[in-house]
């Protein structure tokens, strides 16, 4: 490649093996790219550009921070790629390519070149024949991808709200769409009060799982974040609940009021033992012994497992 010649984003993408959103999310956020523009308005790269790409994305692999090395020059990223062993996991094992699907993919586009108005019509037009097939086929998928892009620094703090908001509003229409249905047997009984720990403000887990218990039927009340744990089990006992769903996802260290273990017991405490405590999220603690009444839930499968 002679050092003038210019390439456009398509040539990127085939030349380095990133995707779209990933080169122009390090080049809105981090400046890594300065691409001229040609007379029609086409980004245009150059050979210094291609190289910086293949450097930044195997420094990525050794475990460097994108912000950390986007400043740096291409001198620089060459002497640190050098400098940085490659881990003996990436050498040995070769992973199959994920695969994402379609309207994930058209998501974090948009969301990468914050073209917010198309965003939001895309988000609205996605059509679904269950509550499970909305959770499992789009929300859980665009989540993952979501906590990667953040993981690599590709997505700013102003983007993963917007984003947050469009799914909130998705999701509630989800639910309006739900047929209210006479509810017999065990369906009947099942009421589920949901909510997360005092100081934990993380909640579209906790809004997914509020749809998937309506949608099987069951009652549920929705407390939403940052409930301390006596107002849940107050409310849990009014309500008459059969099951407490707490989603946690911050440490005490993080920002959470308390530890999860300790709020969670506080709740076992308080509510009594004949209500079931269900924890998820990335805060679950891992061995909780089952004669807590405090029981684990992996995914959404498994509440899907306790609703069926």
């Amino acid at each position: 490649m002679a050092q003038t010649e210019t390439f456009s984003i398509r040539q990127m993408i085939e030349l380095t093996g990133l995707s779209e959103f990933t080169i122009r999310g390090w080049e809105n956020r981090y400046c890594a790219f300065q691409p001229r523009r040609s007379k029609t308005g086409r980004r245009e790269y150059l050979k210094n550009d291609v190289e910086r790409a293949l450097l930044l994305r195997e420094l990525l692999k050794r475990g460097l921070k994108i912000g950390k090395i986007a400043p740096l020059s291409n001198a620089s990223l060459k002497a640190l790629l050098a400098a940085t062993p490659a881990p003996q996991a990436l050498n040995a094992v070769r992973t199959a390519p994920t695969t994402v699907a379609p309207a994930v993919a058209r998501t974090l586009e948009l969301l990468a070149v914050q073209n917010w108005r198309e965003l939001e019509l895309h988000i609205q037009k996605q059509t679904f024949s269950s509550a499970s097939l909305f959770v499992h086929g789009f929300f859980v998928p665009l989540m993952q991808s979501l906590a990667n892009h953040v993981g690599q620094g590709l997505i700013s703090v102003a983007q993963e709200h917007f984003l947050s908001s469009l799914i909130k509003e998705k999701i509630y229409f989800e639910i309006s769409k739900l047929k209210a249905s006479k509810k017999t047997g065990r369906a009947a009984k099942t009421r589920f009060v949901l909510a997360t720990p005092e100081g934990d403000h993380h909640e579209l887990g906790l809004l997914a799982a509020h749809l998937l218990v309506r949608s099987h039927g069951g009652t549920s009340l929705y407390l939403g974040p940052n409930t301390p744990s006596n107002e849940i089990a107050e409310t849990a006992l009014r309500f008459s609940a059969s099951h407490i769903l707490v989603v946690t996802t911050i440490s005490k260290r993080s920002g959470a009021a308390k530890e999860p273990l300790t709020f969670l017991s506080e709740l076992r405490r308080n509510v009594g033992p004949k209500v079931k405590i269900l924890v998820a999220g990335q805060q679950a603690p891992m061995n909780v012994p089952p004669s807590t009444g405090i029981f684990r839930l992996r995914s959404f499968e498994a509440l899907e497992e306790v609703l069926s």
